[in-house]
């Protein structure tokens, strides 16, 4: 069971997930997930990022492409506690404005788990799936 530390300390790990990709901050975005942690986009035909450096690597192309996004998160449930593990759900909405696709929205759910590390709670990992099909917004 955990405690209101860190369930507290769970929602400050999802909330920067999105304060740091949102403010292009790539590298301590990639380091809230294990060393080898995973990020996996592959159900919205994104691509599964294994370890922080390639998760740092795939920010980089993110920040290369998108002129603005904000992520906002919510509805964020951990599903199940032990002492140092935990999974969790958070559902999303996210807009962003990119180069090659325009405008766009996407309703997504996050599928979390976590594990207490030295350094604090981390992603273990983080899979999206989508809640709706994405919406083009505007053309490129």
């Amino acid at each position: 069971m955990l405690n209101s530390d860190d369930r507290l300390a769970l929602l400050e790990l999802v909330n920067r997930y999105a304060y740091h990709i949102d403010l292009w901050q790539v590298d301590a975005w990639a380091g809230l997930f294990l060393e080898d942690g995973v990020l996996d986009e592959s159900v919205m035909g994104m691509g599964r990022y294994e370890g922080q450096k390639a998760i740092a690597a795939y920010g980089a192309e993110l920040e290369a492409d998108v002129l603005h996004v904000v992520h906002l998160m919510m509805n964020h449930v951990i599903l199940d506690a032990q002492s140092d593990r935990a999974s969790g759900t958070v559902f999303a909405l996210v807009e962003a404005n990119t180069r090659s696709t325009g405008h766009a929205r996407y309703y997504i759910r996050y599928e979390d788990s976590y594990v207490r590390t030295a350094a604090g709670w981390r992603f273990e990992l983080r899979t999206i799936h989508p809640l709706f099909p994405p919406q083009n917004l505007s053309p490129a």
